[in-house]
């Protein structure tokens, strides 16, 4: 399936501002969605998505199409400023029941033809995070969508930091060959 982000993200390491606004219109109502998802407040929301925009736009140089989707590096950027924020008020964000289907976490604002990307993308992930072991899922889903440190999940799950840290290691490599 092509990446039809790529090609823009690359013009916007170049300098194209054109690119990036593009690139903006298309992929902001998404990760908004997920700013949302993962502040709880639309005005903190707003502020990460800002924010995450900013660092694409300077980092975007060191995006590299091989190593994966630009949707993908770009939600890495946006979840990471939002755990950077959450840090910084010394909350985090709420813990929410997982739903493994639907596209509960996109916006109302997609049209119908990018719906239909976003899920083939969202049924990709879920088919290869059910390739994994349920611990390795478990973990990967709570980090990196919950935002749990090493030590939070050790605490949380009962077992040694060690064990958390290699699951996690081991499923993101399992992960990486199903998701290219």
């Amino acid at each position: 399936m092509e990446d039809i982000y790529a090609e823009l993200l690359q013009k916007s390491a170049q300098g194209d501002q054109l690119a990036f606004k593009k690139l903006y219109e298309e992929c902001s109502p998404k990760l908004m969605s997920l700013c949302i998802r993962l502040m709880r407040t639309e005005a903190l929301a707003e502020d990460v998505l800002q924010e995450g925009f900013i660092k694409i736009w300077e980092k975007a140089d060191t995006f590299t199409p091989g190593k994966g989707r630009a949707m993908t590096w770009m939600s890495t950027v946006i979840r990471n400023k939002g755990l950077d924020k959450l840090r910084s008020l010394k909350t985090k964000a709420a813990e929410t029941e997982v739903q493994y289907e639907g596209l509960e976490f996109a916006s109302v604002d997609l049209e119908p033809d990018k719906l239909e990307n976003l899920s083939q993308d969202v049924k990709g992930l879920m088919a290869c995070l059910d390739k994994l072991k349920p611990d390795q899922r478990e973990c990967i889903l709570l980090s990196y969508y919950y935002g749990h440190t090493h030590q939070e999940l050790a605490k949380k799950l009962g077992r040694p930091l060690g064990t958390i840290k290699a699951w996690i290691r081991r499923g993101l490599e399992d992960l990486r060959p199903c998701l290219t």
